[in-house]
This record gives C-alpha cells, sequence and structure tokens, in this order.
C-alpha cells in the first residue's frame, strides 16, 4: 500500500480536536499518515467548527489561499469536514467550489471512500447525521504529551435558542462505559497521565445505568491517570452525585466551565 500524507487544520473547541485524531485514526489504516506541512500533502482537510462566525470567516479565508496549493499540486484533494461543512454545505458550494470533499460530523467513515473516488467535476457531499454513530470502534490516533482527549457522548438534546450544536451534531449519543475504560486503560498504559472527558452536555452521558458520574467514579480508580477534567457540562445535569464526586474523588480537578448563560433570560 502507498502511503499517501494527509494534512489536517483544525478550528474551534476540544470536540474539534478530538475529531482530527478520529479521523487521523480513520484514515491511517487507508495507507494515510499525517503530515505537519501542507507542501507534502496529498489531502489537505479543514476541520471546523460553526459556532463562532470569526472561525467561519477563518476558514473561508484559507480555503481561498489554499487554491494556490492545488493550483501548484493538481492531484490534491481538497476537503472541509466538521460543523461548517453540516451546516454551510450550500454556501461552501457558492463560495468555494474548488473544494473536492465536504463532510459533516457523522460522515466521517466515508471519507477513505470518498478519497478512492476518482477526480469529479462536482464536490463530493456526506453530510447525514446520524443518531447511532459515536465512533466507539475507532482508535484516535492521539499527539505528543500526558494528556488525552476523550469523546464519551456527542450531540445535543437541548435545543438552546442561541445555540446551532444540535442541528450540526445531530441528537445525545453516548459511548458504552466499558469501551471508555478500556481507552483509559490503554491511555494510561501509553503514559498519558490527565483525561479530558469530552461532550456536547458531557454530563448527559448515560449508558444504560450508568452515568457520568458512575464514569468519572470508575475512571478515578484506574492506575496511571493522575487527573480528570471534563467539558463541556449543561446546567440542568449539574446534580448531587455530580457534585459530591469533587469531594469523594481527589484525581477529579477542582474545575468547571459551566455555560451560566444558558440559564439567564436577560442574557438570552
Amino acid at each position: 500500500m502507498n502511503t499517501r500524507k494527509v494534512y489536517i487544520e483544525t478550528y474551534g473547541c476540544q470536540m474539534n480536536l478530538a475529531d482530527t485524531e478520529l479521523l487521523i485514526g480513520i484514515l491511517k489504516p487507508h495507507g494515510y499518515e499525517p503530515t505537519k506541512t501542507v507542501d507534502h500533502a496529498d489531502v489537505i482537510l479543514l476541520n471546523t467548527c460553526a459556532i463562532r462566525e470569526r472561525a467561519e470567516e477563518r476558514v473561508l479565508k484559507r480555503l481561498q489561499e489554499l487554491t494556490y496549493q492545488k493550483a501548484r499540486h493538481p492531484g490534491v484533494r481538497l476537503g472541509l469536514t466538521g460543523c461548517m461543512a453540516q451546516h454551510h454545505r450550500d454556501l461552501l458550494l457558492d463560495k468555494a467550489p474548488y473544494v473536492d470533499l465536504i463532510l459533516g460530523p457523522d460522515a466521517y467513515r466515508t471519507l477513505p471512500a470518498l478519497l478512492a473516488q476518482e477526480d469529479k467535476d462536482e464536490p463530493l457531499i456526506s453530510v447525514r447525521l446520524d443518531r447511532g454513530e459515536t465512533y466507539a470502534d475507532i482508535a484516535p490516533v492521539r499527539g505528543e504529551g500526558v494528556r488525552a482527549w476523550v469523546t464519551v457522548m456527542r450531540g445535543c438534546d437541548k435545543f438552546c435558542t442561541f445555540c446551532i450544536v444540535p442541528y450540526v451534531r445531530g441528537r445525545e449519543r453516548s459511548v458504552p462505559l466499558t469501551t471508555l475504560l478500556d481507552q483509559v486503560h490503554v491511555l494510561a498504559d501509553q503514559g498519558y497521565k490527565e483525561v479530558v472527558y469530552l461532550g456536547q452536555t458531557v454530563n448527559a452521558y448515560r449508558d444504560g445505568e450508568h452515568d457520568f458520574a458512575d464514569l468519572l467514579s470508575r475512571t478515578a480508580a484506574i492506575d496511571g491517570i493522575e487527573r480528570i477534567r471534563f467539558t463541556s457540562p449543561h446546567p440542568i445535569g449539574f446534580r448531587a452525585d455530580l457534585v459530591e464526586c469533587y469531594a469523594r474523588l481527589p484525581r477529579l480537578m477542582p474545575h468547571v466551565h459551566l455555560p451560566l448563560q444558558s440559564g439567564s433570560d436577560r442574557l438570552l
């Protein structure tokens, strides 16, 4: 199998960073290796956010810059993945017709097959939301360091008036508890010391009878993991059992990022 190089730029939140590691994990078995240099890339992906307008503007500008890369290297495939691809696919077809691939957050599995297709005159688009997709069976290719991002659930059911997440990330679904604990055991064996659990409403995590407090408690018992963090919780899910975790789990860091604006009529 001939090795090809993939270059990924990430825009947005920690979930996007985790999804970039997931994309590399999906591509690697198909002969793709990550590169930090756009000039060496056979595939260029911008993994995007649709929450911040400034990020969208930066992505459109960056896409225009990358057209010169495609002009110098006609075989390069240029793609957009993530929330912006999901939300603005029609706008992108109008403003960035030179893009080869447009993939939403639930369509990453289709990427190797799309890249295997011969060049088309029209962009290849895969943006269908999938209520069953958690990527639980995919091993992300993580970066160096002592901190590891671990996605425990995807999507959101809250439909707050100010937020677009349910429309670009779909509905809530959780990764099985045993799968997550297996991942963390592997991370500890690999030398990672800190786990950061991720989810659009991370404390809405539930696997059968197990909730987010159960996940934190079980994680705290894994040897080698010294620090546990999570983001972003929702106020409605901050129940007493989760608060108690801070009192009884020394490895759970005394910090919380809580979006309180969702409880303020004045701000809304």
